[in-house]
């Protein structure tokens, strides 16, 4: 978990007492909590011996991408601070960005999945 840095402030305010921050970190829970339930639902599937491909493949999309969302507004929110090293918001931003990319990219990701509604829809 992030801790935001007390002595991140603008007029004189900490930076959580802000509207936009706290709209920030609602978008982020409720975007870590949907992801959640996606990657719940695709291994329930498998685990149940059900097709779970597409399932699978739109959690890995929506929950890298929603990653990297998340990270954005983080370094958003903490401004300068979320570049230094001195924070963690630096690290999660180059990890998050591994996600896209590895294990298959979300572009192919989304060919699968495309081509698994298609071949329901035919």
């Amino acid at each position: 978990m992030i801790k935001l840095p007390e002595e991140i402030k603008s007029f004189d305010q900490q930076i959580a007492n802000f509207k936009a921050t706290r709209w920030y970190i609602a978008d982020m829970a409720t975007e870590i909590h949907a992801a959640r339930l996606m990657i719940h639902h695709a291994a329930e599937l498998k685990n149940a011996g059900k097709p779970f491909v597409k399932e699978a493949a739109m959690a890995k999309l929506f929950a890298s991408e929603m990653a990297m969302r998340a990270c954005n507004k983080a370094i958003q929110i903490f401004g300068g601070y979320g570049y230094l090293m001195d924070y963690p918001v630096e690290r999660y931003w180059r990890d998050c960005k591994l996600t896209e990319i590895g294990e298959g990219t979300s572009e192919v990701q989304r060919l699968v999945i495309s081509r698994e509604v298609l071949k329901e829809i035919a």
